[in-house]
């Protein structure tokens, strides 16, 4: 004896058809896709020079870490992997103040101008 989950065929009345989707005249704005590639490019740059920052430090732990085990001064606990950690941070925050400052100015007003003329 078998019990599966039982299935009920559905009333005609009960199946709700989705609704077409609406056309967007803003997808189809060759200003509108300029920009969302453009906007791509950038923030593709700035996740690789991130990256690129990121596994430099990583591959210099892993295969010199003698290089930032050095002492900054002779006879001093502070060695160089401090302020290059320190830097990682100072760096990853300036990207993403680079970031914000382009998407608050050049991306706001470019879709912003995209907008209004898609209203036209």
């Amino acid at each position: 004896m078998e019990h599966g989950v039982p299935t009920y065929p559905m009333s005609a009345r009960y199946v709700v058809a989705a609704p077409p989707p609406a056309a967007n005249p803003l997808l189809e704005d060759p200003r509108f896709r300029a920009f969302v590639r453009a906007r791509r490019t950038f923030s593709w740059m700035l996740t690789i020079l991130m990256l690129t920052v990121y596994f430099a430090f990583i591959l210099t732990l892993a295969f010199e870490p003698a290089l930032l085990g050095r002492p900054i001064v002779n006879g001093y606990p502070a060695t160089w992997g401090i302020p290059v950690g320190f830097g990682m941070f100072v760096f990853t925050f300036a990207l993403v103040a680079v970031y914000v400052a382009r998407a608050n100015s050049i991306h706001d007003r470019a879709v912003s101008e995209i907008r209004q003329g898609a209203r036209l």
